[in-house]
């Protein structure tokens, strides 16, 4: 066999750079002149900001409520996906409807707090309702209990704050009436209930199509969320000025993110593949954290370290050291699922992962499926501890041939792989290929001289082509027709005349070791 001319690959060309979409310049502009507006009134209190305020709360309604009715009837989308939209419209409808309510009879009687308040409990019911529609990952009932005990803790802890900062120093200041109930109770288990859905839908992970724009909305029910506790600290004080625009910048904010929500998910494409928030892991510590913070900060402020303060510090000490833990055993435990025990490399499981999130994103990938050659020899005339050595060897040369973001992997015995995802062209595979066909050689293993060979099969796949499987059966067939050619190291290419089905002989490009 003679050694083929390697073809030159082409030059990389960057991708044309994409403009912002209009709509985003747009939701930006509003948003920045909105925020601009409210700092302006914090320093010099502007006779007109309330009426300016509403009407940028108007406007934000108007802009969500078109872009989430858009998102909420794509085909593509999954039906729960859609009806989560239809919610996300719902909380931009009470808006569109409900501010120029305000705007037309004002404070009426005093009743512009009530109307404040059902409009917050409508807001905040069907934001609910679409955290709870939107499409999560399916997982098993171990899982799901650990990420709902995950999510208690966020809420126990979400809890404290608002106990804290609203609900304590309201029940403390005022007598029990219908008011003082339903800002203390109503508000705080609206805004619980949302960081309940949220924490849980970033530790269970969610539709391909659908993450950025969870996060999105996420992001915005955190901010909500932030804004009320702080509404109700200030509120809760005898002698604390609450600033309007703190409260206005917090709901422009939550509702901006909304509708830029709404907008990614219209242009995030059909559904695809599950992936997980790596954030979510964090969220009960910091939950744990901020309790103890504020019963440190409560201690000080009282001025007696004895005995709350000290029990405040152990607490917090011991908190710190059991999560310390706690991370470094959910690393381990996430270390094990996703790397092979013997070699290092990544297992079957992170091979599918990196392989599915890149066709899910449309991007050209390539696939190497590698089978070693002679490894049961070496098994059953050195052992098992030889054969393990030699693995341990193979894969070091596996390490050093393939660049980043390429991910090396053993799939089970003497089989390995190698993912290439985001490739620009085909001749990179094979110019990796290569790479590791020339690495392989001689290894001392048990003091004895041992030749390490493979066959490689390569297979490339162009943006939404082929699935994880049908490029893995591709790599498969080339792979065995690198086999076929003799105990030495080859490496071929997929042609389609490899299939069982073709007639045609097979066409393959070997490079020698």
């Amino acid at each position: 066999m003679h050694t083929p001319s390697r073809r030159t690959p082409p030059p990389r060309h960057r991708r044309p750079a994409r403009g912002v979409p209009p709509a985003y310049l747009g939701l930006g502009a509003l948003y920045l002149a909105a925020l601009a507006i409210s700092m302006v009134n914090l320093a010099s209190e502007l006779s007109w900001y309330e009426p300016a305020a509403e009407v940028a709360r108007l406007s934000f309604g108007v802009f969500g409520l078109v872009a989430a009715v858009r998102a909420a009837r794509l085909p593509a989308l999954p039906p729960r996906l859609r009806q989560a939209w239809g919610a996300v419209a719902a909380c931009f409808a009470t808006l569109v409807v409900a501010v120029p309510l305000l705007m037309i009879f004002g404070d009426a009687g005093g009743a512009l707090s009530h109307w404040d308040d059902a409009t917050h409990v409508v807001f905040v019911t069907a934001l609910l309702i679409a955290l709870q529609r939107f499409p999560l990952a399916p997982t098993n009932r171990r899982d799901r209990i650990k990420a709902g005990v995950d999510a208690l803790t966020v809420m126990a802890g979400g809890s404290v704050v608002l106990w804290y900062t609203a609900i304590g120093p309201m029940l403390q200041r005022s007598e029990l009436s219908t008011d003082v109930l339903f800002s203390a109770a109503v508000y705080p288990l609206g805004d619980l209930a949302l960081l309940f859905s949220v924490v849980r839908a970033l530790l269970r992970g969610a539709d391909e199509s659908a993450q950025q724009p969870l996060r999105l909305l996420t992001a915005g029910t955190l901010i909500l969320f932030t804004g009320d506790a702080v509404h109700g600290f200030l509120d809760g004080q005898m002698d604390a000025v609450m600033p309007v625009s703190w409260q206005f910048i917090c709901w422009i904010s939550a509702d901006a993110l909304l509708a830029a929500a709404a907008l990614t998910q219209g242009r995030a494409g059909s559904a695809a593949s599950l992936r997980h928030f790596g954030v979510g892991r964090y969220m009960p510590f910091v939950a744990v954290a901020v309790a103890q913070v504020l019963m440190l900060t409560e201690a000080a402020r009282d001025g007696e370290f004895f005995p709350w303060g000290g029990l405040a510090l152990g607490g917090a000490v011991l908190s710190v050291l059991v999560l310390y833990r706690q991370t470094i055993v959910q690393q381990e435990s996430d270390e094990r699922a996703l790397t092979d025990g013997l070699t290092g490399l990544a297992n079957r499981s992170m091979f599918r992962k990196v392989s599915y999130r890149t066709l899910a994103r449309g991007r050209r990938m390539s696939v190497l499926v590698i089978d070693m050659n002679g490894f049961k020899q070496i098994n059953d005339t050195l052992g098992h501890k030889a054969g393990d050595r030699v693995l341990v060897e193979f894969a070091a040369a596996l390490r050093q041939c393939v660049p980043a973001p390429g991910l090396p992997v053993r799939l089970g015995g003497d089989e390995f792989a190698v993912v290439l995802p985001e490739i620009n062209s085909a001749e990179e595979a094979y110019d990796v290929a290569g790479r590791i066909a020339a690495a392989l050689g001689p290894v001392m293993v048990e003091g004895r001289l041992i030749t390490l060979a493979a066959s490689i099969g390569v297979a490339v796949t162009d943006p939404g082509e082929l699935t994880h499987d049908e490029i893995v059966h591709r790599a498969d067939l080339a792979m065995y027709r690198a086999k076929s050619l003799g105990p030495e190291t080859r490496w071929a290419i997929w042609q389609e005349s490899l299939e069982p089905a073709a007639q045609a002989p097979a066409v393959e490009l070997p490079v020698a070791a």
